[in-house]
């Protein structure tokens, strides 16, 4: 009965039923696509950062990432080789080497970190390689070749053909020097990274700094990176006791926090608006809810109980919530689906942004059927929350005073 009767109501009243419905689904389409649109951002610039050099995971020596130094090398890498050989969860894996070196062209020196890489495994690691702005990529029989990221080639006042002298330490501490060509010059958009970045093929600077079958570390790609806690987990226990298996989120621990503390605040500001949402409903269900006090008081005199007049509203707003949130939902669920798909393109905002870490002047939205269902459940109670207040309100009159009310 109770439910014939909202139902009833809602029918009859049907601009106060179509003005309800609107807030409830205007709130849940926006809360849908901001919070889509904050995750996909975050998730944007932590890919971008882990995609671009640093790699999903790395093997190294215990000590490696508190003490970079010569003293902390894997010292003999074919052992590493081996078992990531045998890894079917890997996807791809390489050595690097990476030293600091001075480098000088003319009069101009500026200190870098200097890497050896295998040119053909960093295609399917990095992207270096999609990076290059002019000239060309290394490939694995160069020599006196280099690859310098672009802000480093202006430091230098360098461009390709341009002669580099190297100078630094190889790993029994003696100078190591050698003359380069610029091969290639890449761009990433972190600007850190392209000021002092340079590549040289690993078998080659390995002769230089006489670190034959000798890395600073392995990094690494697997076939599920959705689930790198369980993959490196995995591979830890295939290692010896010397070395360790260290995935981006502890490879990039400084970004993540920043992203948290993002996600903080941008949940802080969604919980104003919450508030603000909430008590919009609130007062536009008291002002309805008070509006209808002379009908409330005759179906008081009829013989409803207050716990019947509260069910009645009740079943209102739940037949008007669950309505709302469906549409929401469906059209918030889709804004955050084709924009997943089709980002949008804000011009300019990577060159504004980009010691962010944002490298792209695509902003996607992240579709997360969880994250979706939250997020309509969240609208859903505050639109059941808001009636308590006035119910209980409208509840105190007598039936006499209900009828007599105006």
């Amino acid at each position: 009965m109770l439910l014939s009767l909202a139902f009833k109501n809602i029918t009859k009243s049907k601009g106060r039923s179509v003005t309800t419905i609107l807030l409830s689904t205007i709130a849940t389409i926006f809360f849908i696509a901001y919070v889509a649109l904050m995750d996909g951002s975050h998730q944007q610039i932590i890919k971008n950062s882990v995609e671009i050099y640093t790699g999903y995971a790395h093997v190294n020596l215990k000590g490696y990432r508190e003490e970079s130094d010569y003293g902390h090398l894997i010292e003999d890498a074919n052992i590493i080789d081996s078992i990531l050989k045998n890894e079917r969860a890997i996807k791809a894996y390489a050595p690097r080497f990476e030293t600091y070196a001075l480098l000088s062209a003319g009069e101009t020196s500026v200190g870098s970190m200097i890497t050896g890489i295998i040119p053909s495994a960093e295609k399917r690691l990095s992207k270096l390689e999609s990076s290059l702005v002019r000239g060309r990529y290394l490939d694995n029989h160069d020599t006196h070749a280099i690859y310098l990221g672009n802000e480093l080639a202006k430091r230098l006042k360098v461009d390709i053909g341009s002669q580099i002298s190297l100078v630094g330490s190889s790993i029994d501490y003696s100078i190591a020097a050698d003359l380069f060509t610029v091969k290639g010059i890449f761009k990433t958009g972190l600007f850190d990274f392209d000021a002092q970045s340079a590549f040289v093929n690993k078998p080659y600077l390995d002769t230089i700094m006489l670190s034959d079958n000798k890395a600073s570390y392995f990094t690494l790609t697997f076939h599920d990176n959705d689930h790198i806690d369980r993959a490196t987990t995995a591979l830890q226990h295939k290692l010896p006791s010397a070395y360790e298996a260290v995935n981006w989120k502890n490879l990039l621990s400084a970004l993540v926090q920043a992203m948290l503390v993002d996600s903080i605040f941008g949940y802080i500001s969604i919980s104003i608006f919450f508030l603000v949402i909430f008590f919009v409903i609130m007062i536009f269900s008291y002002v309805n809810i008070y509006t209808r006090i002379r009908e409330i008081g005759l179906l008081r005199a009829l013989g409803l109980t207050s716990k019947d007049i509260f069910g009645m509203l009740f079943a209102e707003i739940l037949l008007l919530a669950t309505f709302s949130i469906v549409i929401g939902t469906i059209i918030g669920a889709s804004i955050a689906y084709y924009y997943e798909l089709h980002p949008i393109v804000i011009s300019g905002i990577a060159e504004t942004y980009r010691e962010y870490g944002v490298v792209s002047d695509e902003i996607p939205t992240h579709f997360d059927f969880f994250t979706i269902a939250w997020n309509a459940l969240t609208i859903f109670v505050l639109n059941l929350a808001s009636i308590i207040y006035p119910v209980s309100q409208i509840n105190k009159l007598t039936a006499m005073e209900a009828i007599r009310y105006v």
